[in-house]
């Protein structure tokens, strides 16, 4: 069985993380009949504990599905794939977007960035960029190449890098020539406000570990590119390339890269076509400095439920597994605010879990844990981190069924 934390971690299609009417759609696949309908009495059971009601909702049945409906989450069992739509408040939803291009709810901005914000846009200019590289690394050398697609990285991994190539032919590294599997050759990352930390961190750990051997770092705000190559285990800074440089691709010393074609922007050619118009005002507006985090992001009267943290916890939409846990964090505008939030997360948590209420252990100035089952919760500061236990197994089985489209017979839905 996959757990609801599968669909809830999972399910957004496409990793689009849309807002409808209020609701949040998400979506699972499954290989047989059954099995969705095991899945859909087991997820009916747990949204009634996790919401804390006694008398199981009533079922209606339709020509075109099964549904529920409890608390505004509405789940219905189609032909074969599950729908579940989870209802977010909208001023909360877009907070919370914003709040991952906002530098100063972050850690490990560059010396003198420590406030502003990055651009959503510009990111996915350089993430384009990116990919046309790696495409033409592949049209000279052959191998593959991807970015933002689930790879299996190992039992116990699965990971979404911006950009990755693997050299090798696509029999040896796709999974039903959707999804991927093995450990690329080169994986680049594009560095944001809520992942610069993590990306030198953790998430560069996980790499190391699984053997990438050549890892970059390309971060837009400041137009750098930094390669870090596998030698006896670690990573090794090999060298820090900025936008008036040229650099040579390490294994392949025939392909030159020319750093401003990384960081051609729309930003960059509207700004510079403002400027020969004789037009300044967007330039200016950018440089502004802008005003200090609110105490409370969200309104204290808004409950953010676990479900807050688990499907809109990803920055950058990305959704991903490190050592049989996924990761979700959220960033608020204060230790109190983060404080109040974590109360409520941890309350939900226990009641999933079937468990008494836990008290959360104080680990330092700012920092408190709860465990609850397959849960664990922490506050630091003003961010909330969550680490939900899963199977990296079974989430590449999930990719497998993904990939085959029997597994998304809606049956006759319009």
């Amino acid at each position: 069985m996959w757990g609801l934390e599968y669909a809830l971690l999972f399910g957004a299609p496409e990793n689009k993380l849309e807002l409808l009417d209020g609701q949040t759609p998400l979506s699972f696949p499954f290989p047989d009949r059954d099995m969705a309908e095991a899945h859909f009495a087991e997820w009916t059971e747990t949204l009634c504990r996790w919401h804390g009601v006694a008398q199981p909702p009533r079922v209606e049945q339709t020509a075109e599905c099964r549904k529920v409906e409890l608390n505004n989450f509405v789940l219905r069992l189609f032909a074969r794939p599950i729908s579940l739509r989870v209802p977010f408040d909208g001023d909360a939803f877009l907070e919370i977007h914003k709040s991952f291009w906002r530098r100063d709810l972050w850690e490990g901005q560059p010396p003198g960035h420590e406030t502003g914000w990055d651009s959503a846009l510009d990111y996915g200019d350089v993430e384009l960029n990116l990919r046309r590289l790696f495409a033409e690394i592949c049209r000279q050398h052959g191998g593959v190449e991807s970015g933002r697609v689930a790879i299996a990285l190992s039992d116990t991994v699965a990971v979404e890098p911006d950009q990755y190539y693997f050299a090798v032919s696509r029999q040896e590294c796709m999974i039903e020539r959707d999804y991927f599997h093995g450990v690329p050759h080169i994986v680049a990352q594009v560095l944001s406000p809520a992942t610069r930390s993590l990306d030198r961190g953790r998430r560069k750990e996980v790499f190391r570990r699984a053997g990438v051997a050549h890892f970059w770092l390309v971060d837009p705000l400041v137009e750098q590119v930094e390669l870090h190559e596998l030698t006896g285990g670690e990573y090794r800074l090999v060298a820090i390339y900025h936008a008036p440089d040229d650099f040579r691709i390490p294994s392949f010393p025939d392909m030159t890269v020319r750093v401003a074609d990384l960081f051609d922007t729309q930003t960059k050619r509207f700004i510079e076509w403002r400027r020969r118009d004789g037009q300044s005002e967007l330039e200016e507006e950018l440089e502004e400095e802008p005003e200090p985090a609110p105490p409370w992001l969200i309104s204290r009267d808004t409950r953010m439920g676990l479900a807050y943290l688990m499907v809109l916890g990803h920055p950058e939409r990305r959704f991903e597994i490190w050592d049989n846990r996924a990761p979700c964090v959220l960033a608020f505008g204060s230790d109190e605010e983060a404080r109040f939030r974590f109360g409520h997360f941890l309350e939900d948590i226990c009641r999933w879990e079937r468990s008494p209420l836990v008290r959360a252990c104080n680990m330092g100035p700012s920092v408190d844990v709860a465990e609850a089952g397959r849960f664990q919760l922490t506050r630091r500061g003003r961010h909330v981190w969550l680490d939900v236990a899963v199977d990296a197994r079974k989430y590449r089985e999930l990719l497998e069924v993904s990939a085959r489209r029997d597994s998304w017979d809606w049956g006759d839905r319009p």
